[in-house]
């Protein structure tokens, strides 16, 4: 008898409900949980009714006993802490959405989108935008939050204050890192990177002159289109490539590169070499190698096996100098009949570098497009942002690329680019990180 009626009293209460009938809704829920106080349901909708009345703590009271009566219901939880939120109660709140996110293994968009307005309700801007955007990532990712059709309702307005905040948070994160360099005469000096920003957050639309050129991390206008770049204007590299030659014979590389055991240069799912970098199937299905001296700015084990003289004048040459971001500095080993992937550069302001050792065959060296033969103890000099890669036709070729700064950016545009791209790492690394 006493169940009868608990399910006639719940039956009547979610009838009234479908008609909008909350009033007498809530008289029905509250016999339900007189005569049976563990009913999750009757205290869920107890409790939001307490909340929309200003209630809180009886909302926060109901819906703490309703998790400790089901754990496992990541809706009540979700619930409880925005019940917190609502009482100021902003520990308990990111407590509790933390629980959430985890009792889900990082993947509850919701309780990261409520995590990240606890975060910026708290006064804690740095914390609340990452969470924001990787809410944002993972939501969009599964087709989610893309428009009001692909948003829940009752989310809609959280999500796009949530996208508002993030434009405005990157944009302010990234700018600051450059305010060091304005002042005086240098604001105009920087209208380049300036522009090279608002690419990158899609403020401004990229136009390259060339269509051929798509770099994709940054883009800093008016360097030209030239693919393969003067070696004269560099004017350490002849003397530099002459004793990478001479330091490297025959017979050193051919036991440097017996003695490397291949490493795996796949990047993560999400990571920044993932999202600037491009592949494209090699063509010729044979095996070619490329030995990493330096990956992102680390140096591998590799760079061990080779000749101190060869790794000095690695370290001497004017490498790009970003932490965890640059230099990349490989040794192509290709045996003949081989050609590499295609791949696209970050940006258009390194540029590779590229000395072929002693002994070695022809190395077919293309950018976008165009190519040119590059011969045993010559270097050239080619702008990655167009798509390139290497061919050996005639025999094995083996050569050194390193990155290094096209000679167009200015020493201070170099300065506001390294602390741009330190900055962009850094966040898109803790971004990575809650993953």
């Amino acid at each position: 008898m006493f169940e009868s009626t608990t399910n006639s009293d719940l039956e009547i209460a979610r009838t009234h409900v479908r008609h909008g009938a909350l009033a007498e809704a809530e008289q029905f829920y509250r016999r339900v949980a007189n005569k049976q106080p563990e009913q999750v349901e009757a205290l869920r909708f107890l409790a939001n009714a307490a909340l929309s009345r200003g209630e809180v703590s009886e909302a926060v009271t109901l819906l703490s006993h309703a998790v400790q009566v089901d754990r496992s219901n990541t809706w009540v939880l979700l619930e409880l802490g925005v019940a917190y939120r609502s009482a100021q109660r902003m520990d308990e709140a990111r407590s509790v959405f933390e629980a959430a996110l985890e009792s889900s293994h990082g993947t509850n968009t919701t309780a990261r989108l409520l995590l990240a307005n606890v975060y910026e309700l708290d006064g804690r801007p740095e914390m609340a935008l990452l969470q924001y955007f990787r809410a944002i990532i993972d939501a969009q990712t599964h087709g989610l939050w893309q428009n009001d059709s692909t948003t829940e309702p009752g989310l809609r307005q959280l999500v796009k204050h949530a996208m508002q905040y993030v434009d405005a948070g990157r944009h302010k994160l990234f700018d600051d890192a450059l305010q060091p360099f304005r002042h005086g005469i240098n604001v105009a000096r920087l209208g380049r990177v300036d522009t090279a920003l608002a690419v990158y957050l899609n403020e401004r639309l990229a136009t390259p002159a060339d269509p051929h050129q798509r770099p994709t991390f940054l883009y800093v206008p008016d360097l030209g289109v030239t693919r393969f770049l003067d070696t004269s204007a560099f004017d350490w590299l002849c003397d530099w490539a002459a004793r990478v030659v001479a330091t490297c014979r025959v017979g050193t590389l051919d036991r440097c590169i017996g003695s490397t055991a291949q490493e795996d240069t796949t990047p993560a799912l999400f990571s920044l070499t993932a999202l600037t970098t491009t592949r494209i199937a090699d063509a010729s299905g044979e095996h070619q190698r490329s030995v990493p001296l330096y990956q992102r700015g680390i140096p591998q084990e590799s760079i061990q096996s080779w000749p101190l003289g060869l790794r000095n004048l690695v370290d001497e040459a004017p490498l790009v100098r970003i932490p965890n971001y640059a230099p990349d500095v490989v040794v192509l080993d290709m045996p003949s009949g081989t050609t590499t992937s295609i791949r696209v550069g970050r940006t258009n302001a390194f540029c590779m570098i590229v000395v072929a050792f002693e002994g070695s065959a022809p190395l077919r060296v293309s950018v976008g497009g165009e190519a040119k033969q590059l011969h045993a103890g010559n270097a050239l000099a080619f702008d990655p942002s167009f798509g390139f890669n290497y061919a050996a036709s005639d025999g094995p070729a083996r050569a050194l690329v390193v990155e290094v700064w096209n000679p167009g950016i200015s020493s201070l545009e170099r300065d506001a680019l390294t602390a741009l791209t330190t900055s962009v790492v850094d966040f898109d690394s803790r971004l990575q990180d809650l993953a």
